[in-house]
């Protein structure tokens, strides 16, 4: 699968069904009664971490720079709504 932010195309491995079970049910425990819950947000932003099959040595841009940890973080938030259908690409197709 591949996921473009950046300027660039991250080329992620494709979750399983059950995988994204799991981010789904990670997912509806981000929130509770309207407020983050962050450790269940990062524990979410890991698992897709660890599905996509991305390294540290991966987050680099376009030029060849280290992304910074925000920029990470909203890579991993892109390729979650990738994995969901929620992205924008999947509501076109």
């Amino acid at each position: 699968m591949k996921v473009k932010m950046f300027d660039k195309e991250w080329e992620v491995k494709n979750p399983t069904y059950k995988e994204k079970r799991e981010l789904w049910k990670l997912n509806t425990m981000t929130f509770v009664a309207d407020e983050l819950n962050q450790d269940k947000y990062f524990e979410l932003l890991d698992k897709v971490e660890e599905i996509s099959g991305l390294q540290p040595e991966d987050y680099i841009n376009k030029k060849g720079d280290a992304l910074n940890m925000a920029n990470i973080d909203s890579l991993l938030q892109q390729i979650f709504l990738s994995y969901i259908g929620q992205s924008e690409e999947a509501k076109k197709a």
